[in-house]
């Protein structure tokens, strides 16, 4: 994957984020080209690669001569009040058994609906996520979230997107008691890979055996009740 695929992919990540999180409601019409290439630091053309990717995802629409708007289809936001889930007092448990019933369905589909781009990025972000904790690097939060995160975003599905902030929760408490523990990172390096492989192969079954042997492997490291 070129270095510009991946910005441009990073890019649309961080736009979509923008949306799931209310920065821009539906309907609304997006800051122009200028604005949002200086606020991400990237030329108009990695824009417009990440603009065309989220329009290829139907968060965005680009009309011709008036701008690029937010679909309507994020209705789903209001309608359902996903994000106040967040804000929801939750402990750790909870969290992880959230993520056991929705991130191995998301490995499931991302398998078989990821573009090649897509599918690309997820790798990328898995290796770097493995040198970040082999370093012990205190960006392991970030980098965790970002290789979640390219999955949940590859299966196309609105509500996984929407629940996002909800997986990043969990995985920010997870790094935090995972610093504390070097058979954590060990355990958190294999099964990564393992994703990623089941992913690479367009397999499906496997990468979602994959995602929740990850998750219940995580939650008896933390020694999570598994009812």
């Amino acid at each position: 994957m070129s270095p510009h695929s991946i910005l441009s992919y990073r890019v649309s990540e961080d736009l979509s984020r923008m949306i799931t999180e209310g920065r821009f409601q539906p309907g609304d019409k997006l800051p122009g080209e200028l604005e949002l290439s200086e606020e991400f630091r990237v030329s108009r053309t990695t824009l417009r690669e990440a603009i065309r990717i989220l329009s290829t995802r139907g968060l965005l629409e680009v009309r011709r001569g008036v701008g690029t708007f937010v679909t309507r289809s994020e209705h789903i936001h209001a309608d359902y009040d996903i994000l106040r889930i967040q804000d929801t007092r939750v402990n750790l448990r909870d969290l992880y058994e959230m993520r056991l019933m929705f991130e191995p369905q998301a490995a499931y589909y991302a398998a078989l609906r990821a573009g090649e781009t897509e599918l690309a990025a997820i790798l990328h972000c898995g290796e770097e996520l493995e040198t970040i904790i082999r370093a012990r690097d205190p960006r392991w939060d970030e980098y965790e979230q970002n290789f979640h995160n390219s999955i949940a975003s590859a299966t196309h599905n609105q509500f996984i997107t929407a629940l996002l902030p909800i997986f990043n929760r969990a995985i920010r408490q997870g790094v935090i008691l995972a610093n504390e523990s070097p058979q954590v990172a060990e355990h958190s390096l294999n099964d990564h890979r393992l994703i990623m492989q089941y992913l690479k192969d367009r397999n499906p079954t496997g990468a979602r055996t994959a995602m929740h042997l990850h998750i219940l492997n995580t939650m008896r490291d933390f020694a999570i009740p598994i009812d």
